[in-house]
């Protein structure tokens, strides 16, 4: 028979609710000793204690789980996000499911909402939004019942969102790549995001007026081996731009490895500037330059929001607005 909260209490000497506190580690007003919450944590283990979450949500109509999506794990910038929001909502007592869809496949990616959200999740936190359609019945769905949302990267009408600032780290990159005496820079979007409501490509374009750099638009992906062909056939063009930002970090690391097959020179002859501000990009060959989001307090925000319209401490429909910085390195 499985082990219950009740004969942990017992074996310990303590009230089912202190053993409730220690095992969800959640913070109260109970003042619980660390040796009590060690005994706790033994007793459980030596009795191979494991909650029933469906038990636990019958009575408090909570999970105690946050859902995650978002698409390209693969991508440092996706699976770095998901280790913060991992670690964020451990920290508030929390569990992450994380769903991991094909990038921007629009009716795909509310499949997998609907799912996630049919799990028995508290609440989601989105990466993306974009494939939300005012006729979508799942999007009626969340409005009608201000079901715990937060989207993240793209802002969607009604829903509460975190985004970032493009225009303060694409002025800084088009600013340096100026000053430099780079006249014509190279801007490689991904071909899976509509340019109508590309942020990224408007700021540039911004930048580029702005500064008197003639902008030139180039369409590319993320994927590794198709940013390091990218980069091949950039090399061999004779009239190429002298600088290039790419839309992400992912694709800008495979970019400069194409460069470096044609033995073109970084940032001699061409300047490179990535998007996101990964760590990795710190370790690639030159380490790479850069516009950074301001990731961890993307995360915190989205998550302290998503838990206040749990708690229904606010209603849906905030945004926030986090600004972009240029971190400099050796690519340009």
């Amino acid at each position: 028979m499985a082990a219950t909260l009740s004969d942990i209490a017992r074996r310990v000497g303590v009230t089912k609710t202190t053993v409730a506190y220690v095992l969800n580690r959640k913070r109260s007003g109970i003042r619980i000793s660390e040796e009590t919450r060690q005994r706790v944590l033994s007793v459980a283990r030596e009795l191979n204690y494991r909650p029933s979450f469906s038990a636990r949500a019958l009575v408090t109509g909570r999970t105690n789980t946050i859902g995650f999506q978002c698409g390209q794990i693969i991508s440092p910038h996706y699976n770095e996000l998901a280790d913060m929001a991992l670690r964020e909502v451990e920290d508030r007592g929390y569990h992450l499911l994380i769903s991991v869809t094909p990038w921007r496949t629009g009716e795909n990616d509310l499949d997998c909402l609907q799912t996630l959200m049919g799990r028995g999740v508290d609440g989601v936190i989105l990466f993306g939004g974009s494939a939300f359609q005012p006729d979508s019945p799942l999007y009626r769905q969340i409005l009608a019942e201000k079901y715990p949302l937060v989207t993240m990267s793209d802002e969607v009408e009604g829903l509460s969102s975190v985004a970032s600032d493009w225009q303060p780290g694409m002025e800084e990159a088009i600013s340096r790549l100026a000053d430099k005496g780079h006249r014509r820079v190279a801007y490689v979007r991904s071909r899976s995001v509509n340019p109508a409501v590309d942020g990224k490509l408007r700021a540039f374009d911004a930048a580029c007026r702005g500064h008197g750099t003639e902008p030139e638009v180039l369409v590319g992906r993320s994927v590794p081996e198709d940013s390091r062909q990218c980069g091949r056939e950039f090399a061999r063009r004779a009239d190429r731009p002298t600088a290039v930002i790419y839309s992400c970090d992912h694709g800008a690391m495979g970019f400069l490895r194409g460069l470096r097959d044609e033995k073109v020179v970084v940032p001699d002859e061409v300047a490179v500037i990535g998007i996101d501000g990964t760590e990795a990009g710190a370790y690639c060959c030159p380490s790479l330059t850069t516009i950074a989001q301001d990731r961890r307090q993307m995360i915190h925000s989205a998550v302290e929001m998503v838990l206040a319209i749990i708690d229904k401490k606010e209603p849906p429909g905030r945004r926030v607005h986090l600004a972009t910085k240029l971190i400099v390195r050796e690519s340009a």
